[in-house]
């Protein structure tokens, strides 16, 4: 008695379905000829161009890549006119790369501290709008918008800013930090019921966090 034949496996069947699209599509040579001909031309250069495009982005993220280096050596050098400078050139030439998307926040740092807080601001607000708001670098955006309010005074916005970051993103242990520094700025404009609110929602939603610790013990001194 023959032996039964397993069941076709997924790769086979796959494998079956291009070879039977190999006798096909040489049959359709066979009668297209000339004209099929042409048509392979034409995607040689299709092909030439994407394979150009895709080594030109490789070699703009090559470059884009020792910038940012030279930014960071410079920023933390204390060299601040060439951070700047670099960082500038980074977002200028390669704007869509991750590298100037870190080129981003580091420069919003840079005009943060310099006390251009605008500029610093507008850079944070386009990495959120360019970039999403999944990366790592998302919550240094959101904080640094809110501290452009912190450092214009403007305590109500920054308090505001951090709690929506913190229940925009529930799950992420770094909303703790965000309600640590929205109950601060309650607690400097002396609302110390919306501050008891924040350090409260620390302690109940993070309760397994190093922030709820001191949460619990800002708590007390209220």
């Amino acid at each position: 008695m023959a032996a039964k034949r397993s069941r076709a496996t997924k790769r086979e069947l796959e494998e079956d379905q291009f070879v039977e699209w190999m006798v096909q599509a040489s049959d359709y040579v066979k009668e297209r000829g000339r004209a099929f001909v042409v048509g392979a031309a034409a995607i040689v250069v299709i092909i030439l161009t994407v394979n150009y495009v895709q080594a030109s982005r490789d070699t703009a993220r090559s470059e884009a890549a020792a910038l940012l280096g030279e930014a960071l050596i410079a920023d933390q050098g204390g060299q601040g006119e060439q951070t700047i400078r670099l960082g500038e050139q980074l977002l200028n030439e390669y704007g869509g790369t991750t590298a100037s998307a870190h080129g981003m926040i580091m420069l919003g740092n840079r005009y943060f501290n310099l006390g251009r807080y605008a500029e610093a601001e507008k850079l944070y607000q386009a990495y959120l709008s360019d970039y999403g708001d999944v990366d790592v670098l998302a919550f240094a955006a959101w904080r640094g918008i809110a501290a452009c309010h912190e450092a214009r005074e403007q305590y109500e916005e920054a308090a505001a800013k951090y709690t929506e970051y913190a229940s925009l993103h529930a799950d992420n242990m770094a909303a703790s930090m965000a309600l640590m520094d929205a109950a601060r700025c309650y607690g400097v404009i002396g609302d110390t019921q919306r501050q008891r609110d924040m350090l409260k929602r620390v302690t109940r939603d993070f309760a397994s966090s190093p922030a709820s610790v001191r949460a619990r013990q800002e708590l007390e001194l209220l």
